[in-house]
């Protein structure tokens, strides 16, 4: 290793300063700012270049010295302060207006002479250049010909340091950065629409006042759109597009390549491709034939989601080609804009599962939601991994679990890509971050649904945890039918399905998928036999909605063993086993032992850290129904009101969400508070509505608690009329002797009781009594109810 080499920042950053002198002042600058011989020798080596380079590009002027004008010497109205600085177009003075007319100061150019022929074509371009009329561009003021044919224009002076010295001196964050170019480019979108493009977009050319505001100067050099040159105009090696350095006119597309590259030589320390120094051939030919390095590659960040748009954004405008730019500099500033938001760029919308990503990016809840998702999952197929040692069996569902719990991690890859950089954002649902995700995922499976398969499920299946079974249901029935489905995922789909149409009330078809499902697994019971035991939880509410609570509660309890020697006891599995069986026993009228089991699965739930799980939220939920069936409603309302609160505030809208509101609002109704109660059942009743549909128990209890909670706050008619649209919905989708028609008819009951019309009543107690039947003992409550309206009314059985 050389210890003589300098080191490359440090030259850079003097480089840059330096180059920012007239050249007769930049050896001095450099000798004076260090002692380093080794850095001031790679300086000025790098300085003699430049001044080779620009003497290549840019013709001499003519009599050089003479170029320069003495201070106090006039053009026009102005009189010269000191120079500014010089380049290839001409010597840039500081001026002030010495006409008496009033004060000001500006920048005054002189440019080389034109010949005659190109004096129309100034004086033409000046006056375009004069409609330039914008806060982030120096106007310009004045302009003439000077000593020998010499043209000049006068520019509002721009007191400010170039946008590089200030990103130095302020250390500037890189969302600091992108926010000035932003504005630069808002700049030239007014002279765009101009018909001036600029040509020479480079960092010393967009200056930050002392207002903090970016303004791009120098548009003396600009050509009109579509026009001809004035004359062989410099470029800026490093900064200019490829199409200019090939000798083609300059377009939009120019402007477009030049405010990239000056954002990207901001944001990594140098430009796109060092060219400078380089002759202009050899510049031309390796700007058409070399990338760019990636600019994640040369920030410290590279890694955030940031840095990542502006990777897509950059490469975009520094396309070779002006066609695969940005069509404008206005879309480059929206795609900017974009990043900074935390929004989609166009840039990287054809990349699978961003736009999800970006979506999520500024959504810090519900990230939160979804993390909970994933802690849950993935305990649960850890826990098959860790087991894989004890035999070759369990090695072998280990795999099948590792392939399941690929599917998950590229799911919800399309999900919290981001996430990690999140900084707060606006509110939505965790079911709305599912839909954003959801096209991507039935795009995946519709081109290969082998592959897609266990992602739609993964998918599917986080709609179920959620409680939306709407939206899982169509996706598991095309998993199901696909015939190019892979037999485990698609047994596993016909499990889950069946939960829907359990939950939908419709037992015939639950119990034929799970019927196939348990079929496929029992073909090698011993390999699918963790499956196999969590069947059993489907089967037990089959057996509970057929009438058969004891037997329900006898499998639940026959397997829980199993179940703690496949997971443990304090596994999430083991957890839901608990919950299903106080479930059970609840519906048989055992509530000591049914909140024994709540409590069980609540112990689960806190020793695996899935306190705000949905799991821990219905445990929660059952426990509050436990006291309040108990007679203990005062007990039962800050239950449920915690558990309202924390699966709004973490899953928001879905059925679970649905059915605990409207526990909710009935624990108050029994308090006596229907004002209260209201608010709560209507918005579990909508919300039962969209994500359970109108035939399902969710939604008929939810539109019942609405009509009596109407009822009991003295409002007769209108409870009458809630009960007959709602019992109207429900007939309508399931007929009148589903169990949901029979929950919605005891509403229904109680309204024609209250106007007087008894036979009506009796009659529609005498429906909801067939209708809820097949429930047995799991309808008990509304059997009850029943009951106390035919006391109450006096009604005939």
């Amino acid at each position: 290793m050389n210890h003589n080499m300098p080191n490359w920042p440090q030259v850079e950053a003097l480089l840059d300063a330096a180059l920012e002198l007239p050249p007769e002042e930049r050896a001095v600058f450099v000798r004076a700012q260090t002692e380093d011989a080794a850095l001031i020798a790679e300086v000025l080596s790098l300085l003699d270049f430049a001044g080779d380079s620009e003497q290549f590009l840019e013709p001499p002027l003519m009599g050089e010295e003479s170029a320069l004008m003495p201070v106090g010497a006039r053009l026009g109205a102005w009189r010269i302060d000191s120079v500014i600085g010089r380049g290839g177009m001409g010597t840039v003075y500081r001026v002030h207006r010495a006409d008496g007319l009033y004060e000001q100061e500006a920048a005054l150019k002189l440019m080389q002479p034109l010949a005659p022929e190109h004096w129309a074509l100034f004086e033409s371009e000046r006056q375009f250049l004069a409609r330039l009329e914008h806060p982030g561009i120096a106007r310009l003021l004045d302009g003439g010909g000077g000593p020998d044919g010499w043209p000049w224009m006068v520019m509002e002076y721009a007191n400010g340091a170039p946008i590089d010295v200030w990103a130095r001196q302020q250390d500037a964050a890189p969302r600091e950065i992108v926010a000035m170019v932003v504005q630069a480019c808002e700049a030239m979108v007014h002279a765009h629409g101009k018909l001036i493009v600029h040509r020479d977009i480079k960092p010393s050319n967009i200056l930050i006042d002392e207002a903090g505001r970016a303004r791009v100067i120098d548009f003396g050099v600009a050509r009109l759109a579509g026009g001809d040159e004035l004359g062989t105009a410099p470029l800026s090696l490093d900064y200019a597009a490829p199409e200019l350095l090939a000798g083609e006119p300059a377009t939009a597309a120019s402007d477009v390549y030049g405010l990239a590259a000056t954002l990207y030589a901001l944001l990594a320390g140098q430009p796109p491709l060092a060219l400078s120094g380089a002759p202009v051939q050899t510049a031309a030919r390796r700007a058409a034939e070399e990338m760019p390095v990636a600019l994640s590659t040369r920030t410290s960040k590279p890694g955030s989601a940031l840095i990542r748009d502006l990777d897509a954004v950059l490469a975009k405008a520094l396309s070779k080609k002006p066609a695969d730019r940005y069509p404008s500099v206005d879309a480059f500033r929206e795609d900017l804009t974009r990043a900074l938001a935390g929004d989609a760029v166009s840039a990287r919308l054809k990349e699978r599962g961003y736009a999800t990503g970006r979506f999520l990016l500024r959504r810090r809840w519900q990230v939160a939601a979804a993390a909970a998702l994933v802690a849950s999952l993935g305990l649960g197929l850890s826990a098959s991994l860790w087991q894989a040692q004890e035999a070759r069996i369990e090695r072998d569902t280990a795999l099948r679990e590792q392939a399941r719990l690929e599917a998950v991690q590229q799911y919800l890859y399309f999900m919290l890509r981001d996430a990690a950089d999140t900084a707060g954002g606006t509110e939505t649902s965790a079911r709305e971050i599912l839909e954003t995700a959801a096209g991507q995922v039935t795009e995946m499976f519709a081109n290969d649904a082998a592959k897609g398969g266990p992602v739609m499920h993964t998918l599917a299946e986080l709609y179920l945890y959620l409680g939306d079974y709407e939206a899982a249901a169509p996706l598991l029935k095309r998993i199901v039918e696909a015939s190019e489905t892979e037999p485990g995922v698609r047994a596993a789909a016909q499990y889950d399905l069946a939960q829907y149409h359990l939950r939908t009330a419709d037992l015939e078809a639950a119990e034929e998928q799970l019927t196939l499902a348990q079929e496929f697994w029992n073909r090698d019971a011993a390999l699918w036999r963790r499956r196999l035991v969590d069947s059993r939880l489907v089967e037990a509410r089959i057996l509970r909605d057929r009438g058969d609570i004891e037997g329900a509660i006898s499998l639940l309890q026959a397997h829980l063993p199993e179940r703690v020697r496949l997971s443990g006891a304090h596994h999430r599995h083991t957890g839901v086993f608990h919950n299903d069986l106080g479930v059970m026993l609840t519906a048989a009228g055992r509530r000591d032992e049914a909140a024994a089991a709540f409590r069980q699965a609540l112990e689960v739930w806190r020793v695996a850290a899935l306190d705000n799980s949905p799991d821990a939220l219905n445990t929660l939920n059952n426990l509050a129904a436990i006291e309040t069936l108990s007679g203990r409603p005062e007990a039962a309302e800050p239950l449920f009101r915690e558990a309202v609160y924390l699966r709004r505030e973490l899953y928001g809208a879905s059925a679970a969400t649905s059915a605990l509101l409207n526990n909710y609002g009935k624990t108050l109704l029994r308090l006596g508070r229907p004002e209260d109660a209201l608010p709560y059942l209507r918005e579990g009743a909508d919300m039962a509505l969209e994500h359970a549909g109108p035939g399902s128990i969710h939604y008929a209890s939810a539109i019942a608690g609405v009509s009596e909670a109407l009822s009991d706050a003295g409002e007769q008619l209108l409870s009458f009329r809630v009960a007959e649209d709602g019992y109207t919905r429900v007939t309508e989708a399931v007929g009148e002797a589903h169990p949901a028609a029979g929950i919605i008819a005891i509403m229904m009951a109680r309204a024609f009781a209250e106007k007087g019309d008894t036979q009506q009543a009796a009659g529609l107690l005498a429906q909801a009594e067939l209708a809820l039947a097949p429930l047995g003992a799991g309808a008990a409550s509304q059997m009850e109810v029943i009951r106390t309206l035919r006391d109450r009314f006096g009604l005939v059985p």
